[in-house]
């Protein structure tokens, strides 16, 4: 057998394995909280969804409760349009969580609540806009 044939073989060998290993990874995952669909309130609302899912939506004004015996349990209303839904969350919150902050939510829908294992908060845009623009820098404001 010549050398070409021999480099062809294997790598047509490695490919085969590596597409092999990508779809058994892809279907048998080792976390399965890393299969997390994205919908919206609204679906999750109408077909009453009970596996692990993710939202996004707007904290609603006004509607954050902190529990006062253990300051990393909160519930808050997550809005999406004219839908809202209650959520549960007991882990050390975001900075930028407040009112009105844009939030993406994961976790589990039971009796009428979402149990929020996961809670990201966006990134204010003032953040955003000054990095994109370098005009905006100012570096002759900064001392020497």
């Amino acid at each position: 057998m010549n050398s070409n044939k021999k480099f062809t073989i294997m790598i047509a060998g490695v490919i085969t394995v590596v597409i092999f290993w990508i779809g058994w990874v892809s279907s048998n995952p080792k976390d399965e909280k890393a299969m997390a669909s994205f919908i919206s309130v609204e679906k999750l609302l109408n077909d009453k969804m009970k596996k692990r899912t993710k939202l996004g939506g707007l904290v609603k004004d006004g509607s954050i409760i902190i529990s006062e015996t253990n300051y990393l349990d909160c519930s808050f209303v997550l809005k999406e349009g004219a839908a809202e839904l209650k959520v549960k969350y007991d882990r050390s919150r975001p900075d930028l969580f407040k009112d009105g902050a844009e939030v993406i939510i994961t976790g589990q829908y039971l009796d009428g609540t979402f149990y929020a294992d996961e809670l990201q908060t966006k990134c204010a845009s003032r953040y955003e806009g000054d990095l994109r623009d370098e005009s905006s820098y100012k570096l002759t404001e900064i001392e020497t």
